[in-house]
């Protein structure tokens, strides 16, 4: 071959590689197709089902091109917690409590009363995206839920029977009358304004034809507010010998906010048609800041109506607290609009445990009967505290609309 056979023969070969490889490389650029919609007995279609030939296939996004997410749901629960014991309710026989203190003290057929805890409206608003990239979603949810407890007992000497208060520090100077603090009218309340923001980072994939896992980590800012107030009336606050009468407040506040890591797993067990089983867990490690305050006011029944404030503490500290989120329930998810669109409906039994929330003392005064005051000043004070946790349950029902 003549030597300008071969130069020819050498520029072609490397012409026809280069356009070659640029068209390779022009094919490599253009957009991937969205996978096709796999489509269940009742045509409710996922991006990618179980059937797929591909390690836990994802179930998000739904329409193969990622979606927005909107949740909304309403909660009806109740709250309560440990520790929050007020009075007792104490049988007597006597027909006056000033002179029958050695039955005051002995606790016959007595029961401790607590707060009449309510049900109470709450509501869940949440954000998400889930992505087309290995089928992870990323959202916020806030929690809001405001509760309530209204309590109000009265027993009169006359009925052979009694309060002993729990949570005051008052006393009499003339306490050698009656040692053993009692009222005969008490009314109590307690309010909590709980406020949860979950920042969330899960894959919702298909471990089974019929049961799909979602694994999840993220953040939870915690706003945790209670505030317990507690009214005394009669008995130890009535004092014949000077012809003084009293009302005592007692009033007590336990905030607590703070931020850490949530981690926990969701769990969908598919029946078809749209229709599952739902269980999700989360575990939540909180650090954040106690503030704690405890006050005691005495109010003048009669004119001038004086007060005087017997007792006041406050508190700071910083703590982990643990956070437990538990939800069981039914749902019914599908698509709209020519498969545009995800809709789903839910209704669970949620409850959530707020390991160690009650922070508050509670102080009596015992012993000294010569005070220089209204009050007695010369006992002692007795310092002593009931850990509580709080804990939420009830009904939670939620829509969600993804496009």
């Amino acid at each position: 071959m003549r030597p300008d056979t071969k130069a020819v023969s050498a520029f072609t070969i490397i012409a026809v590689a280069t356009i070659l490889s640029g068209a390779k490389s022009n094919e490599d650029c253009k957009p991937t197709k969205p996978a096709t919609c796999y489509a269940d007995d009742c045509k409710h279609c996922y991006c990618l089902g179980p059937e797929n030939i591909m390690a836990n296939a994802p179930v998000r996004p739904l329409t193969c091109n990622g979606d927005f997410e909107v949740t909304v749901a309403g909660l009806y629960w109740r709250a309560n917690q440990d520790g929050m014991e007020y009075a007792i309710d104490n049988e007597i026989t006597g027909s006056d409590a000033l002179t029958v203190n050695a039955q005051l003290n002995n606790l016959i057929e007595s029961e401790y009363k607590t707060p009449a805890f309510q049900w109470d409206f709450g509501f869940k608003f949440g954000l998400g995206y889930n992505s087309a990239c290995d089928g992870w979603d990323f959202g916020v949810l806030w929690t809001w839920f405001q509760n309530s407890a209204n309590t109000h007992i009265d027993a009169q000497a006359e009925n052979n029977h009694t309060l002993l208060p729990l949570w005051s520090a008052f006393q009499f100077p003339n306490a050698g009358q009656a040692p053993i603090l009692f009222a005969t009218d008490i009314e109590s309340f307690w309010k909590l304004d709980l406020n949860l923001i979950d920042l969330d980072l899960g894959r919702e994939f298909w471990a089974s034809k019929y049961l799909s896992l979602r694994p999840h980590v993220g953040l939870r800012i915690a706003n945790i507010d209670q505030k317990f107030e507690i009214e005394h009336k009669g008995g130890s606050w009535n004092d014949p010998g000077l012809q003084l009468s009293f009302n005592d407040w007692v009033d007590l506040d336990n905030d607590f906010k703070g931020v850490g890591i949530r981690s926990g797993f969701d769990t969908v067990w598919n029946f078809g048609c749209g229709w599952a089983l739902y269980g999700d867990f989360a575990l939540a490690i909180v650090y954040g800041r106690f503030s704690l305050d405890h006050d005691e006011t005495l109010r003048q029944v009669e004119a001038p109506f004086s007060k005087t404030k017997i007792f006041e503490t406050n508190e700071s500290f910083r703590a982990s607290r643990a956070m437990l989120d538990m939800g069981l329930g039914i749902r019914w998810a599908g698509m709209i609009c020519d498969c545009q669109y995800g809709l789903s409906f839910s209704l669970a039994w949620e409850q959530h445990l707020f390991f160690h929330q009650n922070q508050l003392w509670r102080v009596a005064r015992i012993g000294g009967t010569n005070g220089t005051g209204i009050f007695n000043d010369s006992g002692d004070n007795v310092f002593h505290q009931r850990r509580g946790t709080l804990g939420t349950q009830g009904l939670t029902l939620t829509g969600a609309f993804s496009f």
